[in-house]
């Protein structure tokens, strides 16, 4: 049962990851001649750059997981479409948020990246640059991205309480999302600190099974041997009573060795789990 209980509380932690959300980033007008496949690698290179740029305990929510999160009503989400970034971090459980926009200036694309802390509605950063090319803007989210990310500063993070209300969707979310440097922007490439989680769990789970169900084999062990003592032969058959009580008692040993052996598999693997957030 420790095992067990160990193995939910880790599972727990996992949920209340720090939730940032990287906005797409768009055009100020139709005038703006970029293709959407231009605008949707910006942003996946602002939300690389996140990654790198934040602490372990911070999930950079996917397009996907943007979209998976936004209400279901069309008329809502276009209205939060419409609506500023902190509208929609909110929408979405998200506790910092970035929004970006690309215009013009003269001859030049301009780029605008601005982050906000969701539930205050404050700006703690922002970059405007200017370019002649798309090559330009995608350099300077590749070089202020680190300081705009930093804005996120430990000392004023807003505490766990303050966000009872965050949604069941936005922490699932959270839990699928890819984290850390080594995880792509997209769907696949979860990272080696995910799949060790994934692994950790897994062997946790099954270690935690099989020592409950070598707990049931040495309780049956102990009702036959129960059973033996009651049944105890006055005049015959004594020889096969006495080799079912020592087969008895050697199952009942074994079983209680296997099921320690689990039980520390189980606390190790755990471990393991608590150790991919630590580092």
């Amino acid at each position: 049962m420790k095992c067990l209980f160990l193995f939910l509380l880790f599972a727990a932690i996992a949920s209340y990851a720090k939730i940032v959300a990287v906005l797409e980033i768009t055009p100020v007008d139709e005038t703006v001649g970029l293709k959407i496949a231009e605008y949707r690698h910006l942003t996946d290179e602002l939300r690389t750059r996140a990654r790198e740029a934040l602490p372990r305990d911070y999930t950079v929510l996917t397009r996907d997981n943007i979209i998976s999160l936004m209400p279901p009503d069309s008329e809502q989400a276009d209205c939060l479409a419409e609506s500023c970034a902190v509208e929609i971090g909110r929408a979405i459980g998200a506790e910092y948020v970035t929004q970006g926009f690309v215009g013009h200036f003269g001859d030049m694309l301009t780029l605008t990246v601005e982050l906000y802390e969701s539930m205050s509605g404050n700006m703690l950063g922002s970059f405007v640059t200017e370019s002649y090319s798309i090559m330009g803007l995608l350099g300077t989210i590749r070089e202020k991205s680190q300081t705009l990310f930093a804005s996120i500063k430990p000392d004023g993070e807003p505490k766990q309480g303050d966000y009872a209300a965050r949604s069941k969707a936005a922490n699932e979310a959270a839990k699928d999302a890819v984290n850390g440097p080594a995880g792509k922007s997209e769907g696949g490439g979860w990272g080696l600190r995910n799949w060790t989680r994934v692994a950790a769990y897994a062997l946790t789970a099954g270690c935690v099974g099989m020592a409950i169900y070598k707990h049931t084999k040495v309780e049956d062990s102990k009702d036959k041997l129960s059973k033996l003592d009651k049944n105890l032969p006055l005049e015959s058959g004594f020889d096969d009573w006495h080799e079912s009580y020592v087969s008895s008692i050697d199952a009942a040993k074994s079983n209680e060795k296997q099921r320690l052996i689990y039980g520390i598999s189980a606390g190790a693997s755990a471990l393991v789990v608590v150790l991919t957030f630590v580092f």
